[in-house]
């Protein structure tokens, strides 16, 4: 009879009731903990479009959007040319062209591309709206043509994905030289691959957020927190399901979009001006003018002759050389061409999570999740609700006061450019 009771010395002990006490807690966050992780991940509902109604959510509301663009200005008795070019015509993905030719003289041409980077076309394709609505109709369209290439990777844009339908990154694409060019010249990433690119699919969402951070602390002390910084920036050609792979050769969309820059060095526009429109990097509420390596002029310069307060220069501290950079190949297309046109090619970086510290931390968590999710999509609807939320914030928030904000600066510093550089 005494030794059937013998465990209950043990049930009344108080490393018993620890081990109840830990499991109670476990227990708790298991089941708990990723209804909290979604609720801080989930965007604010939007309330306002902030711009007309032109926030859009699919890639064929985009392309509509644009349609219906050109409808408008052939109804204002402006020469339009319009076309499309086929990335997958079986697929329905399509890069998406508007030309308005100055009417006169063909002194400078605006070229504006949006959607480099999937996701982000979409707030490119609010700003094309902004810029006919609020910028062109004061452009002197007598000299000056406007030239749009849109949703230059539609697969991005579908899927709601910074990469190409090979995962290719196609701002580290753009390679002068493929032949010449060194795969292996991101020498910091293989030293981080399996922390930037685990294998297996995610679970619950709350220890995944708990073995992040343990593997991230750990890559931190044992490999560096600059080789993970480096390993990411520049791009890599090494690891065809990792982030920021930029592939071995020209993609379809590459291959395109380098056609267009070579036309319009051949054509007969005097001067052109390049904008690139992208999103996630800089402060949050600031849209950042980030200009090419190629570009010798320095911040307080450009500053100075754009009018506009945050512009990243070759000689600011912000400052980061990427390869395969569509602005860089701008410059350096020109260059071999020998041409002797003006030439300003830079990029309008809307800023999403911000620049601060936790903030690059809380980027790299997304992109690496995001990247996971798509080679190992997980069973847990929570943690894959999770993740879609994050890299929408990543790229395309709806904060109503972040699209405001988003607008003005677009306008800001658009006039400021045109102003400066149009001939």
């Amino acid at each position: 009879m005494n030794e059937n009771f013998s465990i209950l010395p043990f049930l009344k002990s108080k490393i018993f009731k620890i081990i109840v006490i830990i499991l109670s807690i476990v227990l708790v966050l298991t089941l708990v903990g990723p209804l909290v992780v979604l609720a801080i991940a989930s965007q604010p509902a939007v309330t306002e479009h902030a711009y007309s109604d032109v926030f859009f959510t699919s890639y064929e509301e985009v392309r509509a959007n644009l349609n219906n663009r050109v409808l408008d200005l052939k109804s204002k008795n402006i020469e339009v040319h319009q076309s499309e070019y086929a990335v997958n015509a079986k697929e329905g993905l399509y890069i998406d062209n508007i030309y308005l030719p100055s009417t006169n003289e063909q002194t400078n041409l605006i070229v504006i591309t949006t959607g480099v980077h999937g996701i982000e076309g979409y707030i490119g394709s609010v700003m094309l709206d902004v810029f006919f609505e609020e910028i062109y109709p004061d452009i002197d369209t007598v000299n000056t043509g406007i030239l749009i290439v849109a949703n230059v990777n539609p697969y991005g844009m579908k899927n709601m994905r910074r990469y190409n339908e090979n995962n290719v990154d196609l701002n580290r694409n753009f390679i002068e030289d493929w032949d010449n060019f060194d795969l292996s010249s991101n020498t910091e990433y293989p030293k981080v691959d399996k922390f930037l690119q685990p294998e297996g699919k995610m679970g619950n969402a709350f220890w995944h957020e708990v073995g992040f951070y343990l593997s991230l602390a750990k890559e931190a002390i044992f490999t560096g927190a600059d080789t993970i910084s480096d390993a990411l920036l520049t791009g890599q050609y090494e690891y065809p399901e990792g982030v920021y792979y930029g592939g071995n050769g020209d993609e379809v969309s590459t291959a395109y979009l380098k056609g267009v820059f070579a036309d319009c060095l051949d054509g007969e526009y005097e001067n052109i001006i390049h904008i690139d429109i992208h999103s996630g990097y800089g402060p949050r509420y600031n849209m950042v003018i980030f200009n090419s390596v190629q570009d010798p002029t320095t911040e307080a310069e450009a500053i100075a002759e754009i009018g506009y307060e945050y512009i990243i220069a070759c000689d600011s501290e912000e400052f980061y050389i990427t390869y395969g950079d569509t602005t860089d190949y701008f410059y350096r297309l020109a260059k071999s061409k020998g041409s002797d046109k003006g030439l300003y090619s830079t990029c309008f970086e809307f800023g999403t999570i911000g620049d601060g510290f936790f903030d690059s931390i809380l980027s790299l968590k997304f992109t690496v999740d995001e990247n996971r999710q798509h080679w190992y999509p997980s069973n847990d609807k929570i943690t894959a609700e999770m993740v879609r939320q994050n890299y929408l914030e990543l790229f395309y928030p709806t904060e109503t006061e972040w699209r405001l904000k988003a607008i003005s600066d677009f306008k800001a510093a658009t006039l400021g450019v045109l102003n400066a550089k149009l001939k």
